[in-house]
């Protein structure tokens, strides 16, 4: 079941890039894809909607997002760019609030990164929701990395998450609200993976 904001912003892209193509809400995956290289507009909310209920199959959402960049989507009208964005916004705090035994963020955000959107407007969520499962998908990341393919030639977004979470923000955030939320001993392997030797494990 879909969370409520990713439902309502599933809703305002349906609106804002309906589609007159026949059974285009019955596509998989790979025919959504397949019209989506010539006709972006008219599968988008499809493939939003198989992101978000996870069935892509063996395709990517980082795909999906490739294409919207090719098209330069960021300077498209400004209610296409929001619904776009809000859909994206919704995506990446549902898989924060998720479990982590059920969503990888740091595989998400891996994937949200080819949206070509700042860095911190990621971080800035993940901070906040870091009472909680936010704390845990963080702590996962940092000492097990992501070897999502959405990472491979993200060296530099990756490098910014490391400054983010070495800031005395984040830090103390974890310290004193995240650690709660934590396996025994987890808090300890954070804090050796962004001090004591700083990285991604290879």
């Amino acid at each position: 079941m879909l969370s409520r904001p990713l439902t309502d912003a599933l809703e305002v892209v349906q609106q804002e890039f309906p589609s007159d193509r026949l059974l285009v809400d019955e596509l998989a995956a790979d025919a959504a894809l397949a019209i989506a290289a010539t006709d972006l507009d008219a599968t988008l909310a499809r493939l939003f909607e198989l992101i978000a209920v996870d069935r892509l199959g063996d395709r990517q959402a980082y795909e999906v997002f490739d294409l919207l960049a090719r098209a330069d989507w960021l300077q498209w009208d400004m209610p296409a760019v929001q619904a776009i964005a809000g859909w994206a916004d919704a995506w990446w705090l549902t898989a924060l609030k998720s479990e982590p035994e059920s969503t990888n963020a740091g595989d998400v955000l891996g994937q949200l990164t080819h949206l070509g959107l700042p860095m911190v407007k990621w971080l800035t969520v993940w901070l906040d929701e870091m009472d909680g499962s936010g704390a845990r998908h963080l702590a996962n990341f940092l000492i097990d990395g992501s070897d999502h393919m959405g990472w491979d030639g993200r060296a530099d977004e990756q490098q910014q998450v490391l400054a983010w979470a070495r800031s005395e923000t984040v830090v103390n955030g974890l310290m004193m609200i995240g650690a709660a939320h934590l396996e025994p001993g987890q808090i300890g392997l954070v804090l050796d993976r962004i001090i004591a030797t700083p990285g991604f494990p290879a």
